[in-house]
């Protein structure tokens, strides 16, 4: 994509998010990563919320087949989505679909100057764990392949539903739980917390890597939201999602 059409991109997926809008952009012809992330990060500019932390897709074969994806991708969080304890919620056009996934808080800037990132520095650096939907969808109206044109739409974040911190968790033993999406009670999916990357903790171990790469790193109270132990599920307005994170918890909300 030509270097004068960046900003003119992020100005109307902003536009677009802010309104809950669906548009109509050329995002196949963003040539790198690199230039992905420079939208993505113009866009958040535009749309002006503070940053609350980051969100991962693409953190297990199930969800990376679905969103056209061959590895995971983040974005930043705005304020405006990130919700807890939230029990309605109002699909916008181009949803896809939710996660069910892990939020952790941190603690304190990680990596420290000359720290190893590692999962042992990552269970030291996190301060809580909470049960979360993640609700994933696109502000254009075509579905572009590709991780680029993911990455700059936001990296198919819409919103991050929080459940309550959990209580008494070793976060050194989240490679074990099992997890249960059940729409108006019935069973939908099912999935491991091991689905994420064999570990939920090595998405946060990535997330700070690829971060670090860019002269950057988690801080304090960030969140970091960790893409989904299931497939992606399709929702629809109407319908009431509870996902049971075993010693986590559940987490539930009602579509509109």
């Amino acid at each position: 994509m030509y270097f004068e059409l960046k900003d003119t991109t992020a100005d109307l997926l902003a536009k677009c998010r802010r309104h809950e809008e669906l548009c109509d952009l050329p995002l196949d012809l963003i040539a790198s990563e690199d230039e992905a992330y420079d939208i993505q990060a113009a866009a958040q500019d535009a749309l002006g919320f503070e940053r609350k932390g980051y969100a991962i897709v693409g953190t297990n074969d199930l969800s990376c087949r679905m969103l056209g994806l061959k590895g995971p991708i983040y974005s930043e969080i705005p304020s405006a989505a990130l919700q807890k304890r939230a029990q309605n919620f109002r699909l916008p056009p181009g949803t896809i679909g939710i996660q069910s996934e892990f939020v952790f808080t941190m603690l304190r800037p990680f990596p420290d100057e000359g720290e190893q990132i590692s999962v042992d520095s990552v269970v030291e650096a996190i301060m809580s764990c909470r049960p979360a939907i993640g609700v994933v969808g696109r502000w254009t109206r075509l579905a572009f392949a590709g991780a680029n044109a993911a990455i700059a739409d936001f990296g198919l974040h819409v919103a991050t539903l929080c459940g309550d911190h959990a209580a008494n968790v070793d976060i050194g033993a989240l490679s074990r739980i099992e997890v249960t999406a059940f729409l108006f009670r019935q069973t939908m999916v099912s999935g491991s917390s091991s689905a994420v990357m064999g570990n939920p903790l090595n998405a946060v171990a990535w997330l700070a890597a690829a971060l670090a790469a860019k002269g950057r790193r988690l801080e304090p109270s960030d969140i970091v939201a960790t893409g989904s132990c299931t497939a992606v599920l399709q929702v629809r307005a109407g319908q009431h999602l509870a996902v049971d994170f075993g010693p986590l918890g559940q987490v539930e909300c009602v579509f509109n």
